[in-house]
């Protein structure tokens, strides 16, 4: 007897857990609406964040239910607990109202006269946390698809970053357009990992702090990424994955 169907996941459960979720996501972005009606233009962001982020998981638990039922059909074994990779980055809007702050500032714009383009560019201001780390691993050959990732989310990902790499896109346009502000552990190679782990709860927010304001003349969340800005950059992570990699290899001696 075939028991190869046995170990694919229940897929019920996830069912239920995507319908709950959508019913989450539609449920924050109508009260958002109700809070851009009553000019609660915060809370109507804070909302719609929460309503993309809801979304997201949707997207993601839809994907996973519709590649196990294939697998079920095809009768192909899959793990009986699936063990998804955690988040090294995540941006849920946190960071906006500084951005916008900043970016009216540069600017002189005001907040409640701000067009689609002038948010979009704020978001990309919201990603200054992180934006050069996630070029580095770039840069070096380092990304590599979540396992998390279906085959065609792995190709699509492949492919963005080979534009990104090519300089033909920006690190946070993948940040913002493909993959929702998530960034996933795992998608950096072993090779580098720990470093990236290490090096992001470190010193690397202190870095950029102090590279916005000697460098740009701003502070952190108030400047757009910008390919010369990256390469004046590049030279500090280069230096402290060097120094992770003696230490290291210092301790394994």
């Amino acid at each position: 007897m075939d028991n190869k169907k046995d170990d694919i996941p229940n897929i019920s459960g996830y069912t239920i857990a995507s319908v709950l979720t959508q019913f989450l996501a539609l449920m924050f972005f109508f009260l958002a609406i109700v809070a851009f009606v009553n000019d609660s233009v915060i809370g109507g962001v804070i909302l719609v964040a929460i309503g993309v982020l809801c979304e997201f998981l949707f997207v993601k638990m839809i994907k996973k239910i519709l590649f196990w039922k294939k697998q079920e059909k095809e009768g192909v074994s899959q793990p009986a607990e699936e063990v998804f990779a955690e988040s090294l980055y995540r941006n849920d809007g946190e960071s906006y109202e500084t951005a916008r702050r900043f970016y009216c500032e540069q600017h002189g714009k005001k907040a409640g006269k701000l067009t689609g383009e002038d948010d979009n560019m704020i978001w990309q201001y919201t990603y200054g946390d992180f934006a050069y780390l996630l070029m580095w691993v770039i840069d070096n050959g380092f990304y590599r698809p979540s396992k998390d990732y279906d085959e065609d989310q792995a190709e699509e990902a492949k492919a963005e970053i080979a534009k990104i790499r090519k300089r033909e896109a920006l690190p946070t346009d993948f940040l913002s357009d493909y993959s929702d502000g998530f960034f996933m552990e795992d998608e950096v190679a072993k090779k580098a990992r720990g470093f990236v782990k290490a090096y992001r709860d470190g010193s690397f927010l202190d870095d950029v702090r102090a590279f916005a304001k000697d460098k740009l003349g701003t502070e952190l969340y108030g400047f757009p990424f910008r390919w010369e800005d990256y390469d004046a950059f590049k030279p500090k992570i280069d230096e402290a994955y060097k120094k992770y990699q003696e230490k290291n290899s210092a301790a394994d001696n």
